[in-house]
């Protein structure tokens, strides 16, 4: 189910610390949650989506992903696009998917043959599934890069621009290519494995400002502090049927 963008919706998200520069009449998807401040500027929201805390995405294509807090997703990505039958006689979704695959008029030989045809049902085959994506924490995903259905990405991961990624991609690690394979990991492992215990994402940035996030070794003795100091960020999110069916 789809929910159309008008100024109201736009309006609302806002002032809940949702940024979208969406037109009015853009669809998006009713199972949408956000967790504030966050932006989804231009994506295309399909299916389930969550997106955390301080995260954002310039554009591209979203479906059935929850994106962890602090992520930055560039333009053009593609994560969760469902695949075609490769083992049918034809990929073409005109042999599993049901109603018309185009949108077009009746001006048109056999136009009344196209607009009642529907492919059959056929229970014993599957031609296409959902599979569930998870994006971490503080993962940069570059422009133009492809996630495939069923894909985890590791906290603090790097995804390369253009990268088609059909495996997981450990914590920390830095990915590239078609497919993509890894390249190194970002930090030392020492270092990576106490974030990836003291989880710092749980925290707001005002939360964060004595940490040097430049230098990662004095970092985490600063995250230890605010860890044992602190209380994590715990925003209300905000659910767009919600919010839609408020306004």
């Amino acid at each position: 189910m789809f929910i159309p963008f008008t100024q109201a919706l736009k309006t609302g998200l806002q002032e809940r610390g949702v940024e979208s520069l969406h037109g009015v009449g853009v669809n998006i998807s009713a199972q949408a949650v956000f967790e504030p401040p966050c932006s989804i500027k231009w994506m295309n929201i399909e299916s389930q989506f969550e997106l955390g805390a301080f995260s954002y995405a310039v554009s591209g294509y979203f479906s059935c992903v929850r994106i962890g807090r602090y992520s930055s997703i560039g333009e053009s990505v593609q994560i969760g696009r469902a695949s075609h039958p490769t083992d049918w006689i034809s990929s073409s979704p005109f042999f599993y998917l049901p109603g018309n695959i185009f949108s077009v008029g009746e001006e048109f030989a056999q136009a009344e043959q196209y607009r009642t045809y529907s492919a059959p049902m056929r229970p014993h085959a599957q031609a296409t599934a959902f599979k569930p994506i998870k994006i971490g924490n503080d993962v940069y995903i570059g422009h133009g890069a492809c996630i495939m259905p069923g894909v985890t990405i590791g906290d603090g991961a790097v995804v390369g621009a253009m990268a088609v990624v059909t495996k997981n991609v450990p914590p920390y690690g830095i990915v590239a290519g078609n497919p993509a394979r890894l390249i190194r990991f970002r930090l030392d492992p020492y270092i990576f494995a106490q974030l990836l215990h003291l989880q710092w994402w749980r925290y707001a940035p005002w939360q964060l400002t004595e940490v040097d996030f430049s230098r990662p070794a004095d970092a985490v003795e600063a995250i230890k502090r605010v860890v044992a100091e602190q209380s994590p960020y715990e925003p209300d999110k905000v659910l767009l049927s919600d919010l839609a069916a408020e306004l």
